[in-house]
């Protein structure tokens, strides 16, 4: 990563006070963009069931299932699949 001068900081905060956050050097354009940000778009787990009560349904099923021993082993569905079980 490359250091920049007080100079080059200046400018730089600048450019990330304008919403378009682009800027243009010799002749070409360029766009900032934060990396270690989270972006907008991303959410967590906990948000996306917050916002879907059919994924919050099904991950609480999920857990139930595990809790009373519910479930398969990979090995043992591919055997099943493998017998045409399912």
């Amino acid at each position: 990563m490359k250091k920049v001068d007080a100079q080059a900081a200046k400018v730089l905060e600048d450019i990330f006070q304008d919403k378009d956050q682009s800027f243009e050097l010799n002749g070409r354009k360029y766009k900032i963009v934060a990396i270690d940000n989270k972006d907008d778009s991303e959410t967590t787990v906990a948000e996306d069931v917050d916002r879907d009560p059919e994924l919050k349904r099904k991950l609480l099923q999920a857990k139930k299932d595990i809790e009373e021993g519910n479930y398969y082993t990979s090995e043992e569905m591919r055997e099943m699949i493998r017998v045409g079980q399912v």
